[in-house]
């Protein structure tokens, strides 16, 4: 294989993993904004106290896939930029034109806050809903739903430090 026929291949192979990602990202969406709801209300609804009480730490994994799938699409875009792309002669490639005008990239940073935001919204309905059925639940044992309430905060920001450490990783392949 030849140095043009190897990145030809690199670029669509690269091409295809970033689609790959925004399909699973799409699911990811879909599946935070209609299932946890879903769930959340019929947990609550039929008092399965331990189904309401994950729901908020199942949302953290929603959200930290959906950071790494970014994360993926954002890799796979600065390798094609930097190392791809430049053995193109004559041609702006994708990347680096989308690099060229930094509002061209407005959108990756608009989707990802605002899937952000929605998730610590989800986030908060779904760990109060939860603390309030583990209070129930454990009325006389004030300690077990302390500890769950500590626990949803510990996820809340392990979240929240992962979204800042990635924010710029994630919205741009500068």
């Amino acid at each position: 294989m030849n140095d043009t026929e190897f990145l030809k291949h690199q670029f669509i192979t690269l091409r295809e993993e970033i689609r790959e990602s925004k399909a699973r990202i799409f699911k990811l969406v879909v599946l935070g904004a209609l299932f946890v709801p879903a769930a959340g209300y019929a947990a609550n609804q039929l008092q399965v106290v331990f189904a309401s009480a994950s729901i908020p730490f199942v949302l953290v994994l929603l959200m930290l896939d959906f950071i790494s799938e970014q994360n993926a699409i954002i890799r796979a875009g600065r390798y094609l930029k930097e190392h791809v792309e430049p053995h193109i002669s004559g041609v702006t490639g994708w990347e680096k034109w989308l690099e060229s005008n930094h509002r061209l990239r407005d959108a990756d940073r608009y989707f990802f806050g605002s899937f952000l935001l929605m998730f610590f919204i989800f986030y908060g309905i779904a760990a109060a809903a939860a603390i309030q059925s583990l209070s129930i639940r454990f009325s006389d044992d004030e300690m077990q739903y302390t500890l769950s309430a500590i626990a949803y905060c510990l996820g809340g920001l392990w979240v929240l430090f992962v979204w800042l450490r990635h924010w710029h990783s994630c919205t741009t392949t500068e």
